[in-house]
């Protein structure tokens, strides 16, 4: 008879929202096991452009960015490691009216919130930013706005985690669970069997497919963020830079080894092979916009570009497509608890 371990809480998914939640619960104390289909932080968490954002964040996720931000101040002393993490500001720039009186609108509002919004004429943006090429209108900087490596967030987080006693089990999949009355159980695709009186579903794209198996319906489409690199050049890009084209934004920032990093298009996601490619056509498409906004770029060469898996919910799919950033606010994080009534319902 297989035997089933007793825990505190499981968790289903090893991005960077499931990793931090183990190790935010054990550090007070919890005993806690991960589960995750392959390695921790391979999909969204990993590929992605890695802003660290309040900048432009719509007003229900502003209080849960400013305190991710002031963990994100203090990241070394928390785990031990940097991540790359810097602190070079982010601003939005405008060269439409609408999108100025947008921009106007929702500083004033993020304000309100305690985000230290600067509102900046052409001019401004002309003197402070020269690198870029377009003429501007204006736009918005928040200095305290940054950006990590996201191949290392996640990994640093899930060994700081285990250095507090979480269990964090990678090429494991969470394949059925189930509430048995009293407490959840789960059943990996390697047998293992995990009881606890708390599930957390941090699956990403995957967590619709898990919250089915408790006849939850969730609405979640799948995208996949598409990236590219150029070669490195003397550092001269100070500032991540947003700047939407046609409904969808370009966003740009330069890392310290001096490669420009930068996004726009969607690439394409299979959630069965958990694969996802890059589109040629959107790569070209963002290289070409690149090249209009920062003309520095003209005759540098491109030399990488990849995809992630990310879920999308529906209230995304009504607002312009930004980059996925940190993902401070996984939208497909659920927390199940067993004070519930019978029909189990997302707190």
């Amino acid at each position: 008879m297989t035997r089933i371990f007793e825990t505190d809480v499981i968790i289903a998914g090893g991005g960077i929202a499931g990793v931090c939640s183990a190790y935010y619960l054990a550090r007070r104390g919890a005993r806690v096991s991960l589960f995750e289909r392959g390695a921790v932080g391979a999909q969204a968490s990993g590929v992605n452009f890695g802003g660290l954002r309040t900048n432009g964040r719509a007003e229900p996720e502003l209080p849960l960015s400013l305190r991710a931000r002031s963990q994100w101040q203090k990241i070394e002393a928390l785990v031990g490691d940097g991540c790359e993490t810097e602190i070079t500001g982010h601003v939005e720039i405008c060269d439409r009216q609408d999108h100025m009186a947008a921009v106007e609108q929702w500083a004033v509002m993020a304000k309100q919130h305690g985000v230290g919004t600067q509102m900046l004429t052409g001019a401004e943006v002309a003197r402070r930013f020269p690198w870029i090429g377009t003429k501007m209108l204006g736009g918005c900087f928040v200095a305290a706005d940054g950006a990590a490596n996201p191949r290392l967030v996640t990994p640093v987080f899930a060994i700081a985690a285990r250095r507090l006693g979480a269990d964090i089990v990678e090429y494991d999949a969470v394949r059925t669970a189930h509430h048995d009355g009293a407490c959840f159980q789960i059943e990996t695709a390697s047998g293992t069997k995990a009881r606890a009186p708390i599930l957390i579903n941090a699956a990403g794209a995957w967590g619709a497919r898990l919250a089915a198996q408790f006849s939850e319906v969730f609405p979640l489409d799948v995208m996949a963020p598409q990236m590219v690199v150029s070669e490195p050049f003397p550092r001269m890009v100070t500032s991540t830079v947003d700047y939407p084209v046609n409904g969808r934004f370009f966003y740009a920032r330069q890392i310290g080894r001096g490669n420009l990093l930068f996004g726009r298009g969607p690439g394409r996601a299979d959630l069965d092979t958990g694969r996802a490619k890059y589109v040629p056509q959107n790569l070209f498409d963002a290289s070409r916009i690149a090249v209009d906004v920062l003309p520095f770029l003209r005759g540098r060469n491109f030399i990488r570009s990849w995809a992630g898996i990310e879920g999308k919910s529906p209230e995304l799919a009504a607002i312009p497509w930004h980059e996925p950033c940190d993902r401070r606010f996984d939208p497909c994080l659920r927390l199940f608890r067993t004070r519930l009534p019978a029909r189990t319902r997302y707190r």
